[in-house]
């Protein structure tokens, strides 16, 4: 084993219980509404939103592989960094469902009530999450075909625009189709990703 990834692993745990920590946050809130002994109003939307944060997290986790040979990924200010866009990783986590199916009955209403909140936290993350993105593949973009970096300028745009829009706009059916949309830039954005 290289020093190299000593150190990755080193760095990794952290990472590992943030993300973690969100993971099990969303399982946590479904689980409490899914026993919960009063009615609960389910919500698709709602669900999908969560469904959002979970892939989120998932995401983060996978593209920590990518990262791992990159030293400047390791340096203290750079890492804090990361630690910064995990813990906004988690809050978008644990505002996707109510903490309770007490106060969160209603999930159309939940919705309706936290959407403000939760898209602001993505459209932050996403900000963060472009930041980095250009800060790993900027070198890459410059000496990569024209398909490459329209791809990630594209895919890293709708990642932020869209949620920046459903912060501003109310309407239910706008909420579906940024959701659709972000779903389907993240499957493009992941498709060609791997761990090995």
């Amino acid at each position: 084993m290289t020093p190299e990834m000593r150190a990755f692993e080193y760095a990794l745990g952290l990472f590992s219980v943030l993300i973690g920590l969100a993971i099990a946050d969303i399982a946590t809130s479904f689980h409490r509404l899914a026993r919960s002994r009063q009615a609960v109003v389910w919500d698709p939307l709602t669900l999908l939103a969560a469904l959002y944060a979970l892939l989120t997290a998932i995401g983060m986790w996978f593209d920590l592989w990518g990262v791992r040979n990159v030293a400047g990924a390791r340096h203290f200010f750079f890492y804090l960094l990361m630690v910064a866009d995990l813990f906004l990783v988690f809050l978008i986590a644990a505002s996707s469902l109510p903490d309770d199916a007490e106060s969160g009955r209603d999930l159309r209403e939940f919705y309706s009530r936290n959407r403000r909140y939760f898209w602001t936290l993505i459209t932050l993350f996403q900000l963060s999450y472009i930041l980095l993105g250009f800060y790993f593949a900027g070198g890459l973009l410059s000496h990569a075909p024209a398909y490459y970096r329209f791809a990630f300028i594209t895919q890293m745009s709708l990642l932020f625009l869209v949620p920046a829009a459903l912060v501003l706009f109310k309407s239910r059916a706008l909420h579906y189709i940024g959701l659709a949309v972000l779903f389907a830039t993240q499957a493009w954005h992941y498709a060609p990703y791997s761990i090995n």
